[in-house]
């Protein structure tokens, strides 16, 4: 169990990161050091994954795992209008979250230099 501090809660509400995306994020999400991320590309490889998984059980007809699977798939559809979602953890605790978008990192990073 991931323990939030405060200041993650605080920046999950004005992000618009809920619950249910950081549990999926922790789920599929690649580990770099102290950072969980979740970007566009290993979305969209879920989403192929999910939709070969979701054709094998509609044909078997098992309804309760078609809705889990349709949730999970709303869910990674919300992360990737985000753009991904990148969760800092030290230890058990959540430090901070934020959304991932790399174009706009580079552009801050090299705004000025020339």
């Amino acid at each position: 169990m991931i323990n939030l501090t405060h200041h993650v809660k605080e920046k999950m509400s004005q992000r618009g990161i809920h619950k249910e995306l950081i549990d999926v994020v922790l789920i599929y999400g690649k580990l770099k050091k102290d950072k969980v991320i979740l970007n566009n590309k290993q979305i969209e490889k879920v989403l192929k994954k999910l939709d070969k998984h979701y054709h094998s059980v509609k044909y078997l007809g098992n309804r309760l795992h078609l809705s889990n699977l349709n949730k999970v798939r709303s869910l990674l559809l919300k992360i990737r209008d985000k753009r991904g979602i990148t969760l800092v953890i030290m230890g058990e605790t959540l430090i901070t979250t934020y959304n991932t978008d790399i174009k706009l990192k580079y552009k801050r990073r090299y705004k000025g230099r020339k």
